[in-house]
């Protein structure tokens, strides 16, 4: 009977101490949950979804992407010695008709002074990111000046299917004689690319791929021996219509760095809504 007597107590003084652990660590418990919603809701601005044109893996520096399914993404692209924010006209008229852009800078390589071959292969890549975030399996790209050669390079290097249009504005394609001068800022050498037969000025086409051109008229009094009238100050009007397979979309009496105007836009925007 002791015996029994003993053990009941030894059983209810464990009994108690299992019972103290346990609401010891209970109370511990309601104490951390506290702390743990607290950090939670610190990082949550970091870590919160954002849409994916803008996600840090997005090759946009700018652009709608996300929602426009009907109609064919368009990559913008820059040209020498030039920031991508040269597209902010034609971004609020993409906006405006609903069209899909993605306006584009060359981060893995020289940005603004870049040769044609690293931004071809960069390129390569952003062609595919913009693809898989649109769900297109083909995009359009528009490109001022150097950034026509760009593309040029790019898609005669990969022969891609990828790329329905491609239209250049005020592109020297056949070179353009002002390379000879430094007045962009770019290191010696770096405009290479744009010199009457580079490598770049000598891309073959691409059969999947249709080229426009449209070209600046401002100027009818810079005439240079060997390339006539550079008639938007710096692209002589024969070298951005070079290109045997290519179609003009029309010229406008604009200067160069003046050339991504409404009034291109216009003459582009009936091949951007077509959606081929």
């Amino acid at each position: 009977m002791k015996l029994n007597i003993y053990l009941i107590i030894k059983w209810k003084e464990r009994y108690s101490k299992e019972q103290q652990t346990n609401l010891k660590n209970i109370k511990n418990i309601l104490i951390i949950i506290p702390i743990l919603l607290i950090i939670s809701l610190s990082l949550a601005p970091i870590f919160k979804p954002t849409n994916l044109a803008y996600a840090q893996t997005s090759p946009c520096d700018n652009g709608q992407i996300v929602g426009s399914s009907q109609i064919l993404p368009v990559i913008l692209i820059h040209g020498y010695a030039e920031p991508s924010n040269v597209w902010s006209t034609w971004e609020q008229l993409l906006s405006q008709n609903n069209i899909p852009f993605c306006t584009v800078s060359f981060h893995q390589s020289d940005d603004e002074c870049g040769s044609t071959i690293s931004h071809a292969k960069e390129l390569a890549q952003i062609v595919q990111q913009v693809k898989s975030m649109t769900g297109q399996n083909k995009v359009n790209i528009v490109a001022h000046s150097k950034g026509g050669l760009d593309a040029r390079v790019y898609l005669a290097d990969t022969n891609t299917p990828d790329v329905a249009n491609l239209i250049m504005i005020g592109t020297p394609n056949a070179g353009t004689p002002a390379a000879l001068l430094d007045f962009t800022g770019c290191p010696s050498g770096s405009n290479s690319d744009l010199l009457p037969g580079s490598l770049a000025t000598n891309a073959k086409q691409n059969i999947h791929t249709n080229y426009y051109t449209i070209a600046g008229l401002c100027n009818s009094n810079l005439w240079l021996d060997g390339f006539g009238i550079i008639n938007d100050g710096l692209v002589p009007l024969s070298s951005v219509e070079s290109l045997p397979n290519s179609t003009s979309l029309g010229n406008t009496f604009h200067c160069h760095t003046s050339l991504l105007n409404p009034d291109e836009y216009q003459e582009t925007r009936p091949i951007l809504l077509n959606n081929r």
